[in-house]
């Protein structure tokens, strides 16, 4: 089950936020700050399409719901359909 960065739609895998990331990039990762793919590319650089857009709008409003429930909120996003 995947979460997603909210910079640039990079799919993450639940288990690779806590194994894969150092304690900086999963605290970026969190803040919305971008993902170890796009931590160094200019928000202008970044183009997101239609899909990755509104699953980045459905991904906020689960968290907003869910709070610090990645788990939850993963599961939620594949039972969407993402």
């Amino acid at each position: 089950m995947d979460v997603y960065c909210s910079r640039c739609g990079e799919p993450y895998d639940v288990f690779s936020l806590t194994d894969d990331m150092t304690k900086e990039e999963r605290a970026d990762f969190h803040a919305g700050r971008g993902c170890p793919c796009c931590r160094n590319t200019p928000d202008d650089a970044i183009d997101l399409s239609e899909r990755q857009k509104d699953l980045l709008t459905v991904q906020s409003a689960l968290k907003t719901v869910l709070g610090d429930d990645i788990d939850g909120l993963a599961a939620e996003l594949e039972d969407l359909g993402f």
